[in-house]
């Protein structure tokens, strides 16, 4: 790494996705300007200590990103977040509004050319069913009325992680429309059940005989190294011309799932 390396920002980077992609792109020569609200030892590049739960705390950590960088930064990579077995407050302020504040305050940072990755999910591939309901919530000038009315809703509290990986879907490609113009591309990344810290309580929220299904029917989980690979390519200059797309990462699974009926002979596909 020199003075002249690319200035990438990632969230999320004290375990799991967020620490094997810091530790890549360290490899591949960039300065990582890693954030998490847990303290990190030995970090190679500039660690933030920082919660993204809240406004305030969004506002300080971009302040000391500026202080960091002040000649702007080459990407960012959204990877923290939290399960579905979190207050349902907690999971829309940190995945959703996380997401979306933190991108807002880091928009004069970013320059022409850069980067933007959001950690989404494989659960989340239906989202444009449901684009009106996510983008009332996730772009809702007053956060905290968009929440208090989310608490009220059934659905929403009994699905939050899926409800707030399909609001990061839709942000992914609200902000790669808004940003086009200035040449600042904006990705996702959905991955499927992955061996980290927070698997167990992945199993716990959408059911341990449906996760552990997925080791069966792939061989194993997908590994931190498999995510933090796509997210470095859609970082990169040779991913210069994918933008507003999703990469689903998930070795598979969905496409075996979604094609069952097919495959078992239950049902035959329409015939063009």
């Amino acid at each position: 790494m020199t003075s002249n390396s690319p200035q990438i920002v990632i969230t999320g980077v004290a375990s799991g996705i967020g620490k094997e992609t810091a530790q890549l792109l360290s490899s591949q020569g960039y300065h990582v300007i890693g954030v998490d609200r847990a303290p990190v030892e030995d970090f190679a590049g500039t660690f933030i200590q920082g919660d993204l739960s809240d406004p305030t705390g969004v506002n300080q950590i971009a302040h000391k990103i500026r202080e960091t960088a002040p000649a702007g930064i080459h990407g960012l990579a959204n990877i923290a977040g939290v399960p579905g077995t979190a207050p349902t407050e907690v999971v829309l302020n940190i995945n959703v509004f996380g997401v979306r504040d933190l991108i807002q305050a880091v928009r004069p940072q970013l320059q022409r050319g850069s980067s933007i990755v959001n950690l989404a999910s494989a659960v989340a591939y239906q989202w444009r069913a449901h684009k009106a309901q996510l983008a009332e919530f996730a772009l809702a000038a007053d956060r905290q009325q968009a929440i208090t009315q989310a608490l009220a809703d059934d659905h929403i509290v009994g699905h939050s992680y899926l409800f707030s990986k399909q609001c990061v879907s839709l942000l992914s490609e609200y902000f790669a429309a808004e940003f086009v113009a200035d040449g600042i591309r904006v990705n996702s990344v959905s991955p499927g059940p992955v061996e980290t810290p927070i698997l167990e309580d992945f199993k716990n929220d959408h059911g341990r005989d449906k996760v552990n299904s997925a080791a069966t029917t792939l061989g194993r989980f997908g590994a931190p190294a498999d995510i933090a690979q796509c997210i470095a390519y859609l970082l990169s200059p040779e991913a210069a011309w994918v933008n507003g797309t999703d990469l689903r990462v998930d070795g598979g699974l969905t496409a075996y799932r979604e094609t069952a009926q097919f495959r078992d002979g239950s049902q035959q596909p329409v015939q063009a």
